[in-house]
C-alpha cells in the first residue's frame, strides 16, 4: 500500500507495531481452499509508487490496487498506469463517481503518450511494445458491490457517489 498516510505510519512505527513489520498483513489460505497467500506491505520509500524506485530495487508487486484513486486528478498515477501495463501488473482502482471513471478512460491514451516520453528509457523497447499492445484491452468498470454507501463530506455536486463506489480493472494480467 502506498500513499501519504501509509508512508507516514510506516516511517513512524516502532516494533512490535504491525506497520513496523515487513508486511502489515499476511494470510495463507488452507490447502483445501487453494493454498494462496497475500502479503500487504506499507511502502516505506516514499508516499507515491514511483517506477524509478521500484524497478531499480526490483520490487515489482503482484497486483496494484488504488482506492478512491482519482487517476485523472493526480499526475502521480500516470506512471503507475503506464508501468502496470508495460510490466503486465494487474491494476484496479475504485472511484467516488462513474464520471471519474469516464474521465480516466478518456485520458488513458494520454497517460501512455506521457509514459513514452518519461519511461521509455527505464522500461526499454520491449516493455514499451507490451504497453502499446495492452491498450487493445480496454479497462472495464462496474458498480463496486463492496462500496461504503452514503455521501462523502464536502460534496460539491449532486451526482451519485459513494466511497469506493465504482471499480475499474485498469490493467488485466497479460500472459507472457
Amino acid at each position: 500500500m502506498f500513499g501519504q498516510h501509509p508512508y507516514d505510519i510506516a516511517r513512524q512505527a516502532k516494533p512490535p507495531a504491525l506497520a513496523a513489520k515487513k508486511y502489515a498483513y499476511e494470510y495463507h489460505a488452507p490447502k483445501q481452499c487453494g493454498s494462496g497467500s497475500i502479503h500487504i506491505q506499507l511502502y516505506k520509500m516514499s508516499p507515491i509508487w514511483d517506477p524509478q524506485d521500484i524497478l531499480s530495487a526490483q520490487m515489482t508487486p503482484d497486483v496494484l490496487i488504488g482506492l478512491n484513486a482519482g487517476m485523472s486528478m493526480y499526475e502521480t498515477w500516470h506512471p503507475v498506469f503506464s508501468t502496470s501495463h508495460a510490466l503486465s501488473i494487474p491494476f484496479t482502482i475504485t472511484e467516488f463517481t462513474r464520471m471519474s471513471l469516464a474521465e480516466d478512460l478518456f485520458h488513458f491514451k494520454s497517460f501512455v503518450e506521457e509514459a513514452r516520453r518519461g519511461l521509455s528509457e527505464l522500461l526499454g523497447q520491449q516493455k514499451m511494445e507490451v504497453l502499446a499492445k495492452s491498450l487493445d484491452h480496454p479497462p472495464c468498470s462496474a458498480i463496486n458491490l463492496f462500496m461504503r454507501p452514503g455521501h462523502r463530506a464536502g460534496q460539491t455536486n449532486s451526482m451519485p457517489c459513494a466511497v469506493n463506489g465504482f471499480s475499474c480493472i485498469v490493467t488485466h494480467h497479460v500472459s507472457k
